[in-house]
Formats: structure tokens, C-alpha cells, sequence
């Protein structure tokens, strides 16, 4: 399977606060008993900012594909959807 290089960035605004949308291509490195070796995932991440800053250690959304046509997909829909994900992931704070 190819892995196509992706790296897709997104800033939304919602409630006066801003995210940052991030989907990228990653390799997998923690396989167990050499299974496979060049193994690929995407992913996407929604992470809070601060001042300007984006807070990576506090991801509020982390969405894994197969696939890079997936992963594009996902990351759009994430964007279109970030006001009911920010709703969703941050009851109670």
C-alpha cells in the first residue's frame, strides 16, 4: 500500500476561541515483534489554543484512517463539524 504525504491545517473559530485542526501522515512505530515495517497512519487532531498557543499536549479530538482519501475526507468533516466536537469534548470544563 502507498502512503501519500499529507499534512493538512485548519484554525476555527468558535465561541471566540480558536482551534487548530491538524491531519497529518504518521508512522506507526510501536508494532509489536516486527510485524510489519513502513507502516502508516493518518491522523486527525483538534487541539485547544492559548494566548496564541496551540496546546498540543491537551488534543480535545484524535481521529485515525487507512487511508489518505479517508483522511481527507475526515479532516473536512471535522472542520465542518468543529462546533458540535468542541460542544461534545468539553462538557464539564
Amino acid at each position: 500500500m502507498e502512503y501519500k504525504e499529507l499534512e493538512l491545517k485548519h484554525l476555527s473559530m468558535v465561541n471566540y476561541d480558536k482551534y487548530f485542526i491538524s491531519t497529518i501522515r504518521m508512522e506507526v512505530r510501536h508494532l509489536w515483534l516486527n510485524q510489519q515495517s513502513d507502516l502508516f497512519v493518518y491522523e486527525t487532531m483538534v487541539f485547544k489554543t492559548k494566548n496564541d498557543n496551540v496546546v498540543y499536549h491537551e488534543p480535545i479530538l484524535n481521529q485515525r484512517y487507512e487511508s489518505y482519501e479517508k483522511a481527507i475526507t475526515g479532516h473536512q468533516n471535522v472542520v465542518d463539524d468543529i462546533k458540535k466536537i468542541v460542544k461534545d469534548n468539553l462538557k464539564g470544563d
